[in-house]
């Protein structure tokens, strides 16, 4: 920006919050950067990454504490007053927040409306598939339709390609895929090993927010098994990873998780 160039230090800032966000960046760091940033696209009057800087810490606060610490409901109108150039930013960080938040439906509804719009980029659209392809699992438990059995099946395909191209980026997310297919499918020692690699892998990338979602999904396997002690475990590993992560939401969550199983470490 000392030369002058305001659109690509904006660019390079909005980027950065993005790309963070989505690798599981700490999230009170993440807030504290786009404080800052959103500081100085105000001070130039940039209004297209004012929207974009909202609309990450709009998906910030939900992942730190379901955005009860921003009861005054900040830049909610700016973001209601979007155009067009916005739709894949909203339906993405939206389909984000829903995941996160346990809403299985309601991220499949913008994973929807992000691919008819048919402007996703290959990265977002791939994440989007993962994240698409593990809440379709909750939505099966419910509904067991051809269509959303595709769903996870078609995520695998395509994120095995890319992981060819990418182990860091996805190899971890086709692992945890095959795990919950394995583990919906009954094939236990199946997704006993799938778990653990996915654990393995999130860690070596260092997705820490995945990792801790990896143990989550291994807990509640193991607990859908009858094996209390390992679901303890697994949860216990999963409180730490988010807890690292910066999401009181999620830890307190698998918090409660812990409190039901009880004993079930010993």
């Amino acid at each position: 920006m000392s030369n002058g160039d305001t659109f690509s230090a904006f660019f390079c800032a909005t980027q950065r919050i993005r790309l963070l966000l989505i690798g599981g960046g700490n999230l009170s760091t993440l807030m504290r950067e786009s404080d800052y940033y959103l500081s100085v696209v105000e001070q130039h009057g940039n209004i297209l990454s004012k929207k974009l800087f909202l609309m990450y810490q709009q998906t910030i606060r939900v992942l730190i504490d379901k955005g009860a610490s921003n009861q005054n409901g900040d830049g909610v109108n700016e973001l209601g007053q979007s155009d067009v150039r916005m739709a894949e930013t909203i339906h993405f960080q939206k389909a984000l927040q829903s995941f996160w938040l346990g809403h299985a439906e309601r991220c499949h509804h913008y994973v929807l409306k992000l691919l008819h719009a048919n402007v996703i980029g290959r990265h977002h659209r791939l994440i989007i598939s993962f994240y698409h392809g593990i809440s379709s699992f909750t939505m099966l438990k419910r509904q067991r339709t051809s269509k959303l059995k595709q769903i996870p099946k078609e995520a695998i395909i395509a994120l095995r390609v890319a992981a060819k191209d990418s182990r860091w980026n996805y190899r971890n997310k086709v692992h945890l895929l095959e795990a919950e297919l394995s583990s919906h499918e009954g094939r236990n020692e199946d997704a006993n090993s799938l778990y653990a690699a996915a654990i393995i892998a999130s860690q070596s990338s260092k997705f820490i927010h995945e990792q801790g979602l990896a143990c989550e999904l291994a807990g509640f396997h193991y607990k859908k098994i009858g094996n209390l002690q390992r679901a303890w475990g697994f949860f216990n590993q999963a409180k730490s990873c988010y807890a690292e992560w910066g999401s009181e939401m999620k830890v307190e969550g698998i918090t409660r998780q812990l409190a039901i199983l009880g004993g079930g470490r010993i």
